[in-house]
């Protein structure tokens, strides 16, 4: 939320999509985008369900997403914008913590890319990762790098989109979108990828369980 509503650096990267933001709250008939909190601000952005649609008008939010996938490029933008910062440090905490150094930033390190691979242009739709929803079936095949405890980065392929809303993270009430097959060691398991934990600006040292999606490189 700091980065993209608060930051300095970064948040003209919202201020150059919110009239396309505001025309999307209109097309809803909610109220104005710019008169949102910062949470919900946050949470639109990058593909979430606003609390007025579920309750409203979802048909209206999946119609109108699906026809301009503003979220998406959205959050592509960002990442490209951070990216082009480094190594000018980005000011990651609050306005109030001067406690933090620049030089944390120096730490970024891109991700190594397994061999004939390549970053998306932008992340996969938001409708595409919501739990249930039919347009995750075009995930189905899809690559992905998944980041794990002890293990680290791993290669990972979509292997099945789930159907069954009684299906849940261990010890969690977050629904699973996604079996996600690991040829390294041939196990499977099931998988809440969302936009919430993608990693943005591909960074090697991002959190555990965050993830990419990739596309098979243009070389041969």
């Amino acid at each position: 939320m700091h980065i993209i509503c608060h930051c300095p650096a970064t948040k003209l990267v919202l201020a150059q999509f919110t009239d396309k933001f505001q025309g999307l709250t209109r097309l809803l008939d909610l109220p104005l985008f710019a008169s949102f909190t910062p949470d919900e601000m946050t949470r639109l952005v990058l593909g979430n369900l606003p609390p007025p649609v579920l309750t409203k008008d979802l048909k209206g939010w999946i119609q109108v997403t699906e026809a301009t996938p503003i979220c998406g490029k959205f959050a592509h933008a960002l990442r490209m914008h951070i990216t082009s910062l480094h190594p000018v440090a980005v000011d990651l905490s609050s306005d109030d913590d001067a406690a933090l150094s620049s030089d944390s930033n120096d730490d970024f390190s891109p991700i190594l890319l397994p061999p004939g691979f390549q970053l998306v242009s932008a992340p996969p739709h938001g409708n595409m990762l919501v739990p249930l929803h039919l347009a995750g079936q075009q995930m189905l095949g899809q690559y992905i790098l998944f980041k794990w405890p002890t293990y680290g980065w791993c290669l990972g392929k979509i292997s099945a989109w789930n159907s069954n809303p009684k299906c849940t993270e261990c010890k969690q009430t977050r629904i699973v979108n996604f079996t996600v097959f690991y040829p390294d060691d041939s196990s499977s398991g099931p998988h809440c990828l969302s936009l919430d934990n993608y990693n943005i600006d591909s960074d090697n040292d991002s959190p555990n369980h965050t993830w990419l999606l990739l596309e098979s490189s243009a070389n041969p």
